[in-house]
């Protein structure tokens, strides 16, 4: 390339040496000007809607489309209408110091109700259920006026989207819990727990004519971010309105670098968190091997000594010493020395 063709090129006025010849400036101080660098691995690449930080986004930005497709979401999931939805402080404190907190993805108002919702990536010990009770109860107790008429407690809400299996013996993808007896009776409608659990709506085949509301919003968050699946997400969003309105945040939020270095953090995360584990399961295997190579070592000497000292019992009782002082000699019990002289 010419001198004369670059100026033309970029519009760049080439600055010459003082021999008078023109200086090109350096081809990689064009390209760092002309690329940025980005997390984004390429120009439509979109966001993880099951990565947790990322399934925050999508429903509290502050956007009318964000609004409609929270609002959606809850009317599918709660299977009831739902127009009034307010975002709320989503870290609830306890009533002592040493009460533990609540820190909720997403805490709001529904008509009057509450709702925590949460996307959950793993089951600690397998007790999400008890996670869930708590929040549930904890809900129920902080938005309760002390002194108010039982009538105006509020109905609570705590929807988890998991991506691990809760129930494996229950079919259903989408799961509606309430306190009831043996019957099936309820106590009321109070605490409510919904649990939607991803795995299970990925082996649900993707005819959408078949779905639920609900199961439409699973499949959008496992496939909106993959590439291959973009002409289903397309189906989806003409057949769903909310996931028109959450695909048209998602697509927005994706052309921001932050939330990619938030996507980023999280990945990192889950790979600290399985290496720790790793770490973790093969020291407790190591010192399992260690412990068990002491302690049959030392039953093994036991065993040894036993046996040296039952030897020579049996030689003294055969040169006729008594078994008194055989077992003196050898610190066997009495009996150990009179079993000795009946098998011998």
């Amino acid at each position: 390339m010419n001198t004369q063709t670059f100026a033309q090129q970029t519009g760049q006025t080439i600055p010459e040496s003082k021999t008078g010849i023109p200086v090109l400036p350096s081809l990689s101080h064009q390209s760092s000007k002309l690329m940025k660098p980005t997390l984004r691995p390429f120009p439509t690449a979109l966001l993880n809607p099951c990565i947790d930080p990322i399934f925050k986004i999508l429903f509290t930005t502050d956007s009318e489309e964000s609004h409609q497709a929270l609002t959606s979401f809850l009317c599918d999931l709660i299977g009831k209408p739902v127009t009034d939805v307010v975002l709320q402080p989503n870290e609830l404190s306890g009533e002592a110091i040493s009460d533990k907190q609540s820190e909720f993805d997403i805490n709001c108002k529904v008509d009057g109700k509450i709702a925590n919702i949460e996307m959950q990536g793993r089951n600690d010990a397998s007790d999400y259920g008890k996670r869930a009770e708590y929040h549930v109860a904890h809900l129920l107790n902080h938005y309760t006026p002390k002194g108010s008429a039982w009538l105006d407690v509020p109905e609570v809400f705590q929807i988890s989207v998991l991506n691990f299996i809760f129930d494996k013996d229950e079919e259903n993808s989408v799961n509606h819990y309430l306190l009831r007896n043996e019957n099936g009776r309820a106590i009321s409608n109070t605490m409510n727990v919904i649990f939607m659990e991803l795995p299970k709506i990925s082996k649900i085949p993707d005819d959408i004519d078949s779905l639920t509301p609900a199961q439409m919003w699973g499949k959008f968050f496992l496939y909106g971010s993959d590439p291959e699946k973009q002409d289903y997400i397309q189906e989806l969003t003409k057949r769903n309105r909310g996931i028109s309105m959450a695909f048209t945040v998602l697509d927005h939020v994706s052309q921001d670098e932050a939330n990619w270095y938030h996507e980023s953090r999280y990945w990192m995360h889950v790979s600290d968190e399985k290496t720790r584990l790793i770490v973790a399961t093969q020291n407790g295997h190591d010192a399992g091997l260690s412990e068990g190579h002491k302690k049959g070592l030392s039953e093994g000497l036991e065993r040894g000594q036993e046996k040296k000292a039952r030897d020579i019992a049996a030689n003294l009782l055969k040169a006729g010493i008594p078994v008194d002082q055989v077992a003196t000699f050898t610190n066997l019990s009495i009996e150990q020395i009179k079993e000795l002289a009946s098998s011998n």
